[in-house]
């Protein structure tokens, strides 16, 4: 059995942050993204949870406002395009940059568009955000 395999049968949750300086995901949106509250230093905050297909499969990949925003600007090419989010700040740096766009590599987009259906469903998606705040609720 593969670790990926293994890990998954243990548990946790299909979902992603990007919490390092230079971390990427490249990703197609899969559905609707979903509001979640966290706490951060013991202060509340609405993070965003945005389905997505990556190369490994569906993630829930959990964003802040500002990165939510920025892909928002592209939603009429959800279904035909792939995106690539880049990190610009060290771990806990509130005042992180993020590089959202496009990707412009055909046929890792079409890869990534022909996985959606297999990878992605809505009792994923339950699954993900209940791992997301079981892990986020502290």
């Amino acid at each position: 059995m593969s670790w990926y395999d293994k890990i998954k049968e243990l548990g946790g949750g299909d979902f992603t942050f990007l919490s390092s300086d230079g971390e990427v995901i490249v990703f197609v949106i899969a559905d609707e993204p979903v509001i979640i509250i966290s706490k951060f230093k013991g202060k509340e905050q609405k993070r965003i949870g945005c389905p997505v297909v990556t190369d490994e499969g569906f993630v829930l990949f959990i964003t802040g406002a500002r990165v939510a925003r920025k892909l928002s600007k592209f939603e009429g090419r959800f279904k035909d395009t792939a995106f690539m989010v880049v990190r610009h700040g060290g771990e806990n740096d509130v005042n992180a940059k993020y590089d959202v766009r496009p990707l412009d590599d055909v046929a890792k987009t079409k890869h990534l568009l022909g996985m959606v259906k297999a990878e992605y469903s809505k009792e994923k998606l339950k699954d993900a955000i209940a791992a997301a705040k079981e892990v986020m609720k502290d």
